[in-house]
């Protein structure tokens, strides 16, 4: 996991990402270790693992629980699809299709993994705008969770009371888009971040320097939230 030497505080202004790895199977769930260590980029190109992607979710049965497509898409998310982002760089200008190619602003890291997931259609309209309006165009119109705090303590006080496990999508104040992940007491933050060009890391909230600029998330739960679950489930793969 490629997590960081990220301690010095960094611009206000943003725009906002690969590694390779071992196989999954779609039967079990890879192990995330207590340190939410993700596993690494699941063998074969990213192209292979976008038919993969799809292959899951077309095999999801029309009486899958919610908690099967949720483990489903989880695992879309967490194994296939965005360990090959980690370790490409940030660029505010960057929109490749693929990792690894090209450096990747925040904003399109996160519709592009999303596309690829079978969620968003147009990645660049939701790319253009920001972090709220990016929660809310992916919500429609289901609520938004917003958080507002004061300082480091209290704003990992509000995510831990506040957001359940599974994957999330996390707009860090007007400047910054990413994910949030939780597994038991662990969070991450995984995005492209822009610090020395940093781009795309797995960024545990307790050290993330992200408290020092933002001081009010905008989350939209993604795994765990049947409504939109149903929307990604009757929505045909591309």
């Amino acid at each position: 996991m490629q997590l960081r030497h990220l301690l010095l505080s960094f611009p206000m202004w943003v725009s906002c990402q690969n590694t390779p790895t071992t196989p999954v199977t779609v039967e079990k769930e890879t192990p995330v270790s207590d340190t939410l260590l993700f596993p690494r980029a699941s063998q074969g190109s990213y192209s292979q693992q976008k038919k993969v992607v799809k292959d899951m979710k077309n095999a999801l049965p029309t009486s899958a629980s919610n908690e099967e497509i949720s483990r489903v898409f989880t695992a879309i998310m967490v194994q296939h699809l965005i360990p090959h982002w980690v370790g490409t760089p940030w660029s505010f200008e960057g929109h490749p299709e693929q990792p690894g190619t090209q450096p990747v602003a925040c904003s399109y890291f996160v519709a592009t993994v999303l596309r690829d997931a079978g969620v968003v259609s147009n990645r660049y309209r939701m790319a253009q705008l920001g972090p709220e309006d990016e929660a809310r165009y992916l919500s429609k119109k289901d609520a938004i969770l917003t958080l507002s705090f004061s300082d480091v303590d209290s704003g990992k006080k509000l995510l831990a009371e506040k957001i359940p496990e599974g994957i999330h999508f996390i707009g860090f104040g007007d400047i910054h888009v990413g994910f949030i992940y939780r597994k038991g007491n662990q969070m991450v933050f995984i995005h492209s971040y822009y610090k020395d060009k940093i781009g795309v890391i797995i960024d545990p909230i307790e050290n993330s320097p992200l408290w020092e600029v933002c001081h009010r998330f905008y989350v939209y739960p993604l795994s765990g939230n049947s409504t939109f679950l149903h929307r990604w489930k009757t929505k045909k793969a591309a």
